[in-house]
């Protein structure tokens, strides 16, 4: 059994995590009919709002209200009372995600709730590199035991020095891994010419090298 959350669900967390505060809020009954999304363009009173924008102020009104999961939003009732945002602190237009960035999202979710990750040693002449693995449910049913999520190299000082991973909505490349994360976290794609796909918060890449390097020591791999 699979016990990684959705990668939509990885997505949604993320954004949740970087909305703005609401100073202020209002309470509101659902009427018959009425759906968070539907709510989230009438509150936004916006002439040809973009889908992102209504899904931004939609997760907004569902963090509101503490409804994190998909199952949660899509089951709001006619009758029930919720809140909507009266005043939001701070810039209400959130940055979208790229591919790449939500790639490495997802990663750290995995990473943090996979209970199937498992990790092993590169047989290479020089250096560290270490490779990670999942289990992965395909959309035919087929489950793979040896998905591999990413690879990682240390440096000589044992800091995690570059992560490598595959696009989690397509595949760029047969053979490889499609991105390449730096020390500052910085996402490139990893064919020439060696073009910028994202870029990781500080928060964001802390938190990845702090699982890999969790991930590590408890491997017992690091000095073998």
């Amino acid at each position: 059994m699979l016990n990684s959350i959705s990668g939509e669900q990885a997505y949604i967390n993320a954004v949740m995590a970087n909305l703005p505060e609401v100073k202020e809020k209002k309470e509101h009954i659902v009427q018959k009919g009425e759906s968070l999304w539907s709510l989230a363009k009438k509150e936004l009173n916006k002439k040809n709002a973009s889908n992102k924008e209504i899904s931004d102020y939609m997760l907004l009104i569902a963090k509101m209200n503490n409804l994190e999961t998909v199952e949660k939003m899509n089951n709001i009732k006619a009758s029930q009372k919720i809140y909507l945002p009266g005043k939001v602190e701070g810039n209400q237009k959130q940055a979208e995600f790229t591919a790449a960035e939500k790639t490495v999202v997802e990663a750290i979710d995995a990473l943090k709730n996979d209970k199937t990750i498992r990790i092993k040693k590169a047989e290479v002449p020089s250096g560290n590199l270490y490779h990670v693995f999942n289990e992965k449910k395909y959309y035919n049913g087929f489950i793979s035991k040896n998905h591999p999520l990413l690879s990682f190299s240390v440096d000589r000082a044992g800091d995690i020095k570059s992560v490598a991973l595959d696009d989690s909505q397509k595949d760029r490349y047969m053979y490889g891994f499609d991105y390449n994360v730096d020390k500052n976290g910085t996402i490139t794609i990893r064919r020439y010419p060696y073009e910028k796909y994202g870029q990781l918060t500080e928060a964001q890449n802390n938190e990845l090298r702090s699982e890999l390097t969790e991930l590590l020591n408890a491997s017992g791999l690091r000095n073998k």
